[in-house]
């Protein structure tokens, strides 16, 4: 009798989280120390993963795109990717490629699928596109792993891992969100699916009102005169 087959959702899972949590603590230099060893003050790979997978179980059945395609590739996508990418010139889609027959064996997931979900991998970097994306499950990817980048979610992420780039304060937080409006406004022009594009636009109206609001918050009157 063949043994039984691992779930590839949980080899994923698993695969993600022994890359990401020494990456984590490797980037903030120290961690809460817990009874099975240190943990990050805050994983941001593993995070922001976990919201495009969300958005891949959203997406996929909503475009008619393969979920289990569009889900695997999400939860791959970033899987060779490091924080502040001290290892020089950005190549973590390849890399995160060529891992994803290895990662998935011994599990049950379609090995016929394999190829897709290494093609969308492979297509998903970059933060605004010239052209769509094909095939759908290629597109989805995209659109999922960029969606992650806005909205409420995507606040608190962007506000738990800044300190381990540089230091913060509200004015420094503020600043650079109201930079980053530019392009996200660029990635919802980018969306390739329908589904994506609504979405896109709630969550950036959403973004845009927050920093609004922290501007309002953080002005102060004697600087501004009558």
């Amino acid at each position: 009798m063949s043994p039984a087959l691992a779930p590839w959702r949980e080899a994923c899972e698993q695969a993600l989280r022994s890359v990401s949590e020494p990456d984590a603590l490797r980037c903030w230099g120290f961690g809460h120390a817990t009874e099975a060893g240190p943990v990050p003050v805050f994983n941001y790979r593993f995070e922001h993963t976990l919201a495009a997978v969300f958005l891949a179980r959203w997406l996929a059945p909503a475009t008619g795109a393969d979920l289990e395609v569009v889900e695997c590739a999400a939860w791959l996508h970033d899987v060779a990717k490091r924080l502040k990418d001290p290892g020089g010139k950005d190549t973590h889609a390849r890399d995160a490629s060529v891992l994803v027959p290895e990662l998935l064996a011994g599990t049950d997931f379609p090995p016929a699928k394999i190829p897709a979900v290494r093609h969308a991998i492979e297509h998903h970097v970059g933060l605004r596109l010239t052209h769509r994306l094909e095939p759908l499950e290629t597109a989805c990817l995209w659109d999922c792993d960029k969606l992650s980048k806005i909205g409420a979610a995507s606040l608190v992420h962007f506000g738990c891992i800044s300190g381990a780039f540089q230091p913060i304060s509200t004015a420094e937080i503020l600043r650079r969100g109201e930079a980053w409006l530019d392009l996200a406004r660029g990635i919802v022009a980018s969306l390739n699916t329908a589904p994506a594009q609504a979405e896109g636009h709630h969550r950036l109206a959403f973004i845009e009102a927050h920093y609004v609001q922290l501007r309002r918050e953080w002005s102060d009157p004697l600087q501004e005169g009558p």
